[in-house]
């Protein structure tokens, strides 16, 4: 399993950023993906590169659709090959960690 965030920025398109986010949900919504919204990027996970590349090219293709002309997209990705990982078990051991 991969889990990746990312965030991309519709240039040129005004400074409010909300329909094109929930666009991009939709489209990981539909896809069945996990996902989690983050206050400036969403995570998500993918089996594999491919999925999580055509995810984006998707989410793309969507916000051309919706007039976008520029997009800036950022993509980190965390590809365990030890063992499996999940957003929830980074998270459960952050949260085992904190006092």
């Amino acid at each position: 399993m991969i889990v990746a965030e990312f965030s991309m920025v519709p240039m040129g398109s005004g400074t409010s950023a909300g329909d094109y986010v929930k666009a991009i949900h939709r489209i990981l919504e539909d896809a069945e993906v996990s996902f989690i919204p983050g206050p400036m990027s969403t995570a998500v996970e993918a089996k594999s590169l491919q999925e999580l590349f055509d995810l984006t090219e998707k989410a793309s293709d969507r916000l051309v659709q919706m007039g976008v002309k520029r997009i800036i997209t950022s993509i980190r990705i965390d590809m365990r090959l030890d063992k499996e990982i999940s957003m929830q078990s980074k998270l459960s051991r952050v949260g085992s960690e904190s006092n």
